[in-house]
């Protein structure tokens, strides 16, 4: 496996036994690398991704499934792509079928340590949060932002699957101490998750801006000269998300903190903490709505 090219060129350390252990996470299905593909090439059209949909019923399926779930509320039955692609638009669609193929390469239920649909609920609700987060603060591309909220803590699953026994070990330490997972991982002399997700994603040939959201959501990023401009508001949008998701307690991650929340992540976005309050309560009532995620998933 060839190495995927990061922000910066050094493996922290303790990452190369586990790096090697990377070959036993599968690729992206072919139809979701292809949407990947669809996704960074700017003459993409919707018909591009309507003709490769046709080629993966039970993806179809399930998309289908959910965008007619009471989350995107479209009126009548919808029964094919391209009219879902008419209320939707292709960017949505697009980070739609990239999410569920993610979802779809870690089937298993976890176990009493660590419940997956728990994590799944807290990556879902950092999604919906992300997206909401968005479009208040005018990012031009909210449903990108769902997906860098879904996909933030990809690397713990990562761990969870290569690792186990180290994973367990973070989140024990992490519940004993009442602090967040990233600093269990950093008391443990570990390599951290964020790292290892951002390895996992270049692997899939994700975009630059979710690899980063990964890589940086715990990190103030301000004055970070090496991070692109344009990934920046994802990273903070992302930071904010999962912090907020962590302190209203929506399902779980692995972090036993209040979420860490540091002024900089909502200042950085121009938001106030009575913004806050109000994306908390948009957050839980569109979570509402959400759960058809989770049931498309099982």
């Amino acid at each position: 496996m060839s190495k995927p090219a990061f922000a910066d060129a050094q493996v922290p350390k303790g990452f190369n036994k586990l790096l090697e252990k990377l070959n036993d996470i599968p690729t992206l299905p072919i139809v979701a690398s292809k949407v990947n593909d669809l996704i960074n090439n700017p003459n993409s059209s919707a018909a591009d991704i309507a003709g490769i949909l046709k080629k993966d019923q039970v993806l179809t399926a399930k998309v289908l499934k959910l965008i007619n779930s009471s989350y995107y509320g479209i009126p009548g039955e919808v029964t094919d792509v391209r009219r879902a692609l008419a209320f939707l638009g292709f960017n949505t669609l697009a980070q739609l079928v990239l999410g569920l193929s993610v979802f779809s390469l870690f089937p298993g239920e976890g176990d009493q340590e660590f419940p997956l649909v728990d994590f799944w609920r807290h990556a879902l609700a950092t999604a919906v949060c992300s997206e909401l987060i968005a479009k208040r603060v005018k990012y031009s591309k909210p449903e990108e932002c769902f997906t860098c909220g879904l996909l933030h803590d990809i690397g713990k699953i990562v761990m969870h699957e290569i690792a186990h026994d180290m994973f367990v070990n973070v989140v024990q330490y992490a519940r004993e101490h009442k602090i967040s997972f990233i600093e269990a991982e950093g008391a443990l002399d570990v390599p951290n998750h964020a790292f290892l997700g951002e390895y996992i994603a270049a692997k899939w040939g994700l975009p630059a801006v979710i690899r980063s959201a990964i890589r940086y959501h715990h990190l103030d990023v301000r004055t970070a000269a090496t991070i692109l401009p344009g990934t920046k508001p994802p990273i903070y949008i992302v930071s904010l998300a999962n912090a907020l998701v962590v302190n209203i307690g929506i399902g779980h991650s692995g972090d036993y903190s209040d979420g860490n929340m540091k002024p900089y992540m909502y200042e950085a976005l121009g938001l106030t903490p009575s913004d806050l309050e109000q994306i908390k309560a948009q957050t839980l009532e569109e979570m509402k709505k959400a759960g058809s995620f989770l049931a498309v998933k099982a």
